[in-house]
C-alpha cells in the first residue's frame, strides 16, 4: 500500500514538472517577435521615412498574405504619415526629382488606400492600391541608400 502511494506521488510530481517545463520549452523554441525594420536593416537616418516604413511594413506584410485587417485599421495613419514624410526636410542624398516624385506618389496612393478603406472598398482594390504605394515607397527607400564604391 505504501509503495502504491509513493508511485502515485512520483507519477503526479512528474506530470506537474512536465507541465511546468513544457510552456518554457515552447517559448524557448518559438520564433522571436520581429523587430522593427529588421527585415530591411538599420534605419535610414530620415526619421519621417522610417516612421512611414514602420507603418508600411506593419500593413503590407500581412496584406501580401491576404490579411487586410492591419491596413483597414491603419489606413488613415499610413496616409497621415506619408504627408508628414513628404513635408519633412529631404536629405541631400535623396533630393532628386525621381525620388521627390515617388514620395508624391506615395502620398497620393496612401490617400487613395485610406479612401478605399473608408468606403469599405473590395479587398482586391485595397490590396492593389497598397501594392502600388509599396512599389513607389521602395523606389525612395532604395534610391536613398548610400552608394558603396
Amino acid at each position: 500500500m505504501k509503495t502504491a502511494s509513493i508511485l502515485s506521488f512520483t507519477f503526479a510530481l512528474g506530470l506537474m514538472t512536465s507541465a511546468a517545463v513544457l510552456p518554457v520549452a515552447a517559448q524557448a523554441t518559438a520564433a522571436p517577435a520581429p523587430k522593427s525594420m529588421e527585415h530591411h536593416g538599420a534605419s535610414s537616418g530620415w526619421k519621417e521615412l522610417d516612421a512611414f516604413h514602420e507603418l508600411m511594413a506593419a500593413t503590407w506584410h500581412p496584406a501580401k498574405s491576404g490579411d487586410l485587417n492591419a491596413i483597414r485599421a491603419k489606413a488613415d495613419s499610413l496616409s497621415a504619415s506619408a504627408k508628414v514624410w513628404a513635408a519633412s526636410k529631404v536629405p541631400a542624398a535623396c533630393d532628386t526629382k525621381p525620388l521627390r516624385d515617388a514620395i508624391a506618389d506615395v502620398v497620393a496612393g496612401s490617400a487613395k488606400v485610406a479612401q478605399l478603406v473608408a468606403d469599405k472598398g473590395a479587398d482586391a482594390d485595397v490590396r492593389t492600391a497598397l501594392s502600388d504605394v509599396h512599389d513607389r515607397f521602395e523606389v525612395v527607400e532604395h534610391g536613398c541608400k548610400p552608394k558603396h564604391h
